[in-house]
């Protein structure tokens, strides 16, 4: 009967790890669906919320809208651009992988009532994990209600990246409790320099988000600039988010160096090379957003590298740490 229970039990534990698995890949493409929203300044092709023109399933052509949309559907008393079916359903795509998630994490928290077995604080993180994807919900309601406010876009997206932070954190956990004896400790000078890594990586893709406040500010709210002239308006925070980019490649050159030279573990190595890999697409989107006057089609991949480059950080620094388990 011990052997039948423990065969359910880690059949639970397996369905649960696979729903976190697909929560994070979830989250990555929340992510960068926000990113190509944002990109390509589509983020009021849904002027209201939850529905979009009010209606569930969006229009296609502007003939299935009243002739007076404009005045329908203002936005805090700013009246919205001319109907594109390319924005407002690249919008309600966004909206869409959102929910998905959403009811993903919802899946989560129920699975995680039995998958208690294993751990009872599951329940409570998993809660977490849904209160932070419901607030993340309301910011981007606001975000729509208050006409693309900058610093609510920020939030917006800084939510979600803290959601995929609780994520690989949780699935690291789950792998902790049924691999125990399994666990390595790895060498405490890589892990410190590991968690600086992402400290500053966290740091360069904040100054990001603030970079992309100025140019809304300048190019959309104001009309003071376009994408070619931008260059020539943004401040100090922008020469310090591009000079600042040298000064994480040459720490991620170090840490390599140190990786090799110490024989860490391989998916260690391979995960600070993926993170490597995902700054240096970063660098290079970045300089064609700074050498060819902000093209659309550069600025989400700029910012998805720099969020898949995290990922792969704070994967590392967790599997650095042994067993979260002794936390």
């Amino acid at each position: 009967m011990k052997k039948q229970n423990d065969h359910v039990n880690l059949g639970r534990m397996k369905g649960f790890t696979r729903l976190i698995f697909l929560s994070i890949v979830g989250t990555y493409l929340v992510i960068l669906a926000g990113a190509v929203v944002r990109g390509t300044g589509s983020g009021l092709g849904c002027p209201d919320w939850p529905t979009c023109f009010g209606q569930w399933i969006p229009p296609t052509d502007i003939s299935e809208l009243p002739a007076n949309y404009k005045d329908i559907y203002k936005i805090s008393g700013k009246t919205i651009a001319d109907f594109e079916a390319f924005k407002t359903w690249t919008e309600y795509i966004n909206r869409l992988l959102g929910v998905v998630l959403g009811f993903l994490i919802v899946l989560l928290f129920g699975f995680s009532f039995k998958a208690r077995t294993y751990d009872k604080s599951l329940p409570w993180f998993c809660g977490g994990l849904l209160f932070l994807i419901l607030l993340q919900g309301g910011v981007g309601a606001l975000v729509v209600s208050t006409h693309l406010k900058p610093f609510l876009i920020t939030v917006h997206m800084l939510l979600a990246v803290l959601l995929l932070f609780g994520l690989l954190y949780l699935r690291k956990y789950c792998q902790d409790l049924k691999n125990t004896s399994l666990v390595q400790k790895e060498d405490p000078q890589a892990l410190k320099l590991t968690k600086i890594l992402v400290g500053l990586t966290f740091f360069q893709v904040l100054l990001g988000t603030q970079v992309r406040q100025q140019v809304d500010h300048f190019t959309r709210d104001t009309l003071q600039a376009t994408n070619e002239t931008i260059i020539s308006f943004l401040g100090t925070t922008f020469y310090i988010h591009r000079t600042f980019s040298l000064v994480i490649i040459g720490i991620f050159i170090y840490l390599l160096l140190y990786f090799q030279k110490n024989h860490v573990n391989r998916a260690a190595f391979f995960n600070l090379l993926m993170a490597f890999l995902c700054v240096f697409g970063n660098i290079g989107t970045g300089i064609a957003l700074n050498y060819f006057n902000f093209p659309a089609n550069a600025q989400p991949p700029h910012l998805f590298f720099g969020v898949m480059a995290l990922g792969f950080l704070y994967t590392l620094s967790l599997n650095l740490r042994g067993s979260l388990l002794e936390d």
